[in-house]
């Protein structure tokens, strides 16, 4: 019986044996030890499994966090791409109205200097303000040279053109060589153009009285007559609209007024059209007075422009070179 063990069960009904083999009761050992043992084992893998899962839901909350800071980053520089592209947008707008500006007031400057229409082919903006430039400098120049525009500070009208009359006083007809400008004493009287005076003085074998004589640049001269003051001396340089008398009625004068002339070597010139030569109306001028190389006149003053124009850009290349340095 050593390989036997009994099992007694005891109830009302009284007792019971069961008798097993002793590897019955191995085996139940065995099974019980092997089931403690996935039990510890289980409860093991599930603490380690509960661990790996609360590291992977550590890990994934930090992905997430990372990816919304990112996120948040990305929104923000989209914002602020989106305000950049607006404000370029309304810069771009500005800055095209603003070219818009000043390609219809560079059209007007060209109309007005004469270089509208005169090339084929589109040029660049820059290209053109150069034009326009270097066209109005030229311009400038001839005007501030050459006597034109109105001889007195307020015009009021004038009395006498130029042409043949009947003298005033004497009632003898004669050319009257200039023009007479209404106005009353007093009422200044200015230089057209840039000048030296070549004469200030008392004329009296002239009949102008007090009288102012300027020498202009390629062979123009004026001459101011009747005047009631001189206010400038023989060998002063003057510039173009400087006030150099008042007007008067000194000499044989019937009344105050300003005797005006305009010569071109020893040529009296109708003062008509010098007087009313504007840069608007730059051209007429060469077609209208007769006597006047203007065609060499105009190429003097393009060479001269162009000579400037390349001072203007020797002296430019050291202050660029001293920058790049």
């Amino acid at each position: 019986m050593k390989n036997y063990f009994t099992i007694t069960i005891s109830d009302v009904h009284g007792s019971r044996h069961y008798s097993f083999k002793q590897f019955i009761r191995k085996f139940f050992w065995i099974v019980l030890t092997l089931f403690i043992a996935l039990w510890i084992v289980g409860a093991i893998s599930i603490w380690w499994l509960n661990n790996e899962a609360s590291q992977v839901e550590k890990q994934h909350e930090s992905v997430v966090n990372a990816f919304a800071e990112d996120l948040k980053a990305i929104q923000a520089d989209y914002e602020a791409l989106l305000l950049e592209k607006a404000r370029l947008k309304e810069e771009l707008e500005v800055t095209s109205s603003q070219v818009n500006y000043l390609d219809q007031t560079l059209q007007g400057l060209e109309k007005l200097v004469g270089e509208a229409g005169m090339d084929t082919e589109p040029m660049p903006l820059a290209e053109r303000i150069k034009q326009v430039q270097l066209t109005s400098l030229g311009k400038d120049l001839m005007l501030s040279m050459i006597p034109n525009g109105h001889a007195v500070q307020e015009f009021k009208g004038i009395s006498s053109g130029y042409g043949y009359r009947n003298h005033p006083l004497t009632g003898k007809r004669h050319l009257h060589a200039g023009v007479d400008y209404r106005g009353k004493k007093g009422d200044p009287v200015i230089a057209t153009a840039d000048g030296v005076v070549s004469f200030s003085g008392l004329k009296k074998d002239s009949g102008f009285g007090n009288l102012i004589s300027v020498v202009h640049a390629n062979g123009f001269r004026t001459v101011y007559g009747h005047l009631n003051k001189r206010l400038v001396k023989t060998g002063q340089y003057v510039q173009k609209g400087e006030v150099i008398g008042e007007i008067g009625s000194t000499g044989r004068s019937s009344g105050n007024h300003l005797h005006y002339e305009v010569w071109f070597v020893f040529r009296r010139l109708n003062p008509k059209y010098f007087s009313d030569w504007t840069i608007e109306n730059y051209d007429d001028i060469f077609t209208r007075v007769k006597g006047v190389p203007w065609g060499s006149l105009s190429q003097a003053v393009a060479n001269r422009v162009r000579k400037m124009e390349k001072q203007l850009l020797l002296r430019a290349v050291p202050l660029q070179e001293k920058s790049a340095s």
